[in-house]
């Protein structure tokens, strides 16, 4: 349904992808949904993001920090 005057909101493209880069996001989304159905598709995307505009220096920096600190929360709901 068309209004004058108005336009439907277009899709956020934060990464400035290609046509080409959206489709191949879109596949890599779809291949994750067949792998992981159970993963909600906001987490498959900020993974898929993340992966692809961050370097891998960046990436095992930020494992490293994930196997070797502990999380901040951890024991909160626990205490209460």
């Amino acid at each position: 349904m068309e209004i004058e005057g108005y336009s439907r909101k277009e899709h956020e493209n934060h990464f400035n992808y290609t046509d080409d880069e959206l489709m191949n996001k879109q596949l890599a989304l779809k291949t994750l949904k067949e792998l992981y159905p159970d993963v909600p598709t906001f987490y498959a995307e900020m993974v898929y993001d993340l992966c692809k505009n961050t370097s891998q220096e960046e990436i095992d920096k930020i494992k490293e920090k994930v196997e070797t600190e502990p999380f901040k929360y951890k024991n909160k709901n626990k205490e209460k």
